[in-house]
């Protein structure tokens, strides 16, 4: 690390360094574990762990920016924080009092709930400053007004702006001075007044415009949305008294700022009270239910941090919408300075990527299967079964595939389109995995019913959507003729695909080849700069193991040309290696650096819960490991050893894999705790013994509480 002093003062430091507020454990000091003879199968399975960790929030460690006293609200420099009260206001004037503390004060106005919108910078004189000497005063100057409608005042990487408006002013503020700033929206542009005192006024350009409605994340107009507060960098200011005025004159908003409970909240800036996992530890720090489905796992075969699970269950369960459209789903990016007080406010939040919530239904069926924890799930049953429902109405009647609702917005869809093979296999899978839940929640009828409509779904699928002549699941019923990796992942997960579908889907996988992975759907035109997804190639990897162990299909050399192409990418770079699992790759195998972006994000990390599962092989066969078995891929995989350690409720299931003589032989100690209890399929042409005593049949029990060592051999 190097410091540079930027003034001529001088400085002693006692001690330098970073207290990192989130677990940051190495892999060796985890609960599970897994270690097998390829050190980088290793660290790939550590990524997906740090990630986690990373991603995850304890509540109370994430306090509100703000601070809020009776004299008003503190603000340090920040991305502007928006009222949720005036989305849908326009043509108004927003007047608010302010004291600088440092350098300046910034505010929008016409703003989406996420800042983008008209930003105004208010400088103060230079003289009157102790702002660090690399302000960059080209950038602020002082005593000017700095106006752009977007993201920001600078043209940052992929949230580009045009140039800025800069207006010298009369007006020269002082730091520890009270003025009231007035903002008022016309058809030309924006006036801006100082103490009742003209300071400039912004015309509404082609450019303003432009940059208005051609922005999803915004309000989509210059003269409508919201207004926020948020100085520049080091600045600082305190805000009070805001008033908002319509064109009459009538005040339609008033709030003194005075008070926490009626300004962090409205603000999206209230202090996390929830334990929570984002969608990455440096991302846009939201909570998305779909990236929680590979968080979910990670963490049951990685931290065992199940307080982060259960916490965000709970807290998505508290916003579930109460009213149509919509009614009964959950928000699927929910900020996590949101407060429920003001639901009406992220109305956007559960009308897109209806499949995200299926991926979160289906975290909780899988978070119950690891645990068993059917108590801490007891309390959202009901709003989960609710959710549920709301999604079984999406069923097409005339097709049985998953689509949308006459009378209600057109849905939209991440894995895949409406009709479409992957958001049916999705939601098949979902349903298949509540139903050891709703067995023990001892209703009955309720897990018939998901099996039943899970059946149909999956039948619905091959009838509709298996393209015979390509050998592939076509997309949708619009695209016959495209394929995605999505569709082949979720049609063999959720048990849709038999063994010669699934082994004919997954050889064509090779058409989607490119680079170190491979692209999404068929459909898109190969590039350098092409986004291969870590997400989905999760779930294929997952579809990869499933097909060889569940279906008998030659599917483990595409495994492992994802583990030694693709994720060992992010572990051989020094220039990009960050220690965690990346969004996106290209196909050089270099970061995927665009809008959407990490280089720490849990969607990434699926080997950390594939490894153990499909190549040591534990598998839990009963909620919570009650039953389990063994499904082991060492040899195939190329490996001479793999250990690992599952934790369970009942202790920890430690398995240890030699294999030797070129994979004609396999041994295994194995280490099971009480109240458990596991088996072990003989594969056809070998022989075993358990204990050095030979085994009648291909089934061997494994029983809890004691040390187990099985010896597998080629039959020559």
């Amino acid at each position: 690390m190097t410091i540079e002093l930027l003034s001529n003062s001088s400085v002693t430091f006692d001690k330098v360094g970073f207290e990192a507020t989130s677990a940051h454990s190495s892999a060796s000091e985890l609960p599970a574990q897994l270690n097998t003879s390829n050190p980088t199968y290793d660290i790939i399975w550590g990524l997906g762990a740090r990630a986690a960790e990373v991603s995850c929030v304890d509540a109370g460690n994430a306090p509100s920016t703000w601070q809020v006293t009776p004299e008003g609200a503190l603000i340090r420099g920040q991305a502007p924080a928006q009222s949720v009260k005036g989305l849908t206001f326009e043509n108004y004037t927003m007047e608010f009092s302010t004291k600088i503390v440092r350098g300046g004060i910034g505010w929008t106005v016409a703003s989406g709930r996420v800042p983008y919108g008209a930003k105004f910078y208010l400088t103060t004189s230079e003289d009157s400053s102790d702002l660090p000497s690399y302000i960059n005063r080209t950038l602020q100057p002082v005593d000017t007004l700095v106006f752009n409608y977007g993201w920001a005042i600078v043209n940052q990487t992929t949230l580009e702006t045009g140039p800025n408006q800069y207006f010298p002013t009369e007006i020269a503020l002082s730091e520890d001075a009270w003025y009231t700033i007035s903002t008022t929206i016309s058809s030309t542009g924006y006036n801006i007044t100082v103490d009742g005192r003209f300071l400039a006024f912004v015309p509404i350009t082609e450019q303003t415009m432009e940059a208005a409605t051609g922005q999803r994340f915004g309000s989509g107009s210059p003269y409508v949305g919201t207004w926020g507060f948020g100085p520049w960098e080091d600045q600082a200011a305190w805000v009070k008294d805001v008033r908002v005025t319509a064109e009459n004159g009538t005040t339609i908003y008033s709030n003194s700022m005075t008070t926490p409970s009626q300004v962090l909240g409205e603000y999206g800036v209230a202090p996390l009270e929830a334990s929570v996992c984002l969608d990455g530890g440096k991302r846009d720090r939201l909570i998305w239910i779909g990236d929680f489905y590979h968080t979910e796992r990670i963490i049951a075969a990685s931290t065992l941090r199940y307080d982060y699970i259960l916490g965000s269950i709970e807290h998505v369960f508290q916003w579930q919408k109460p009213n149509a459209p919509f009614k009964d789903f959950v928000p699927i990016s929910l900020p996590m300075g949101a407060d429920l007080r003001y639901l009406d406010g992220y109305t956007d939040q559960y009308a897109g990527l209806i499949d995200y919530q299926d991926l979160f239904v289906a975290s909780v069926g899988n978070y119950f299967m690891s645990s068993g924890d059917v108590e801490g799930l007891r309390p959202t049953w009901p709003k989960l079964k609710n959710l549920v429902q709301a999604r079984l109405a999406y069923i097409d009647p005339s097709t049985g595939l998953v689509a949308g609702i006459r009378g209600e917005p057109d849905p939209s869809y991440f894995l895949g389109q409406a009709n479409g093979s992957a958001n049916t296999a999705l939601l098949a899978y979902t349903l298949r995995s509540l139903v050891p839940l709703a067995t023990a929640m001892q209703e009955q009828s309720t897990a018939g019913l998901y099996s039943a409509v899970a059946a149909n779904l999956s039948e619905a699928t091959n009838r509709h959507l298996w393209n015979a002549e390509l050998g592939i699941y076509s997309v949708s019923l619009d695209a016959p003729s495209n394929y995605s990796l999505a569709s082949i992942a979720w049609t063999i997960l959720s048990g849709t695909a038999n063994s010669t579908q699934a082994a004919s889907s997954i050889a064509k996988m090779e058409d989607l080849r490119l680079g170190v992975g491979y692209k999404s759907t068929s459909s898109e035109a190969d590039g350098d700069e092409v986004e291969l997804s870590a997400n989905i190639l999760g779930f294929v990897l997952d579809a990869l193991f499933y097909a060889h162990h569940t279906l008998g299909v030659d599917s483990l050399g595409v495994a492992k040309g994802l583990l030694d192409d693709y994720w060992s990418s992010m572990v051989d770079q020094d220039e990009y290696r960050s220690g965690a699992s990346w969004e996106y790759l290209y196909p050089d195998g270099s970061p995927g650096i665009d809008l959407f972006t990490s280089l720490s994000h849990p969607w990434g990390g699926a080997p950390t819960y594939v490894l153990p599962e499909s190549v040591v092989g534990i598998r839990a066969v009963e909620p919570g490991y009650r039953e389990w078995t063994l499904m082991p891929a060492v040899a195939e995989m190329g490996l001479e050893h793999a250990s690992g350690t599952t934790v369970t409720p009942f202790g920890n299931i430690a398995v240890d894999w030699r294999v030797a003589e070129d994979g004609r032989i396999h041994c295994a100690t194995i280490f099971s705790p009480k109240g458990t209890h596991g088996y072990y399929k003989v594969p056809k042409g070998f022989s075993a013994l358990r204990d050095g005593n030979n085994v009648k049949g291909d089934r061997i029990e494994i029983p809890g509480g004691c040390k187990v060592e099985l010896e597998v051999r080629r039959i020559d």
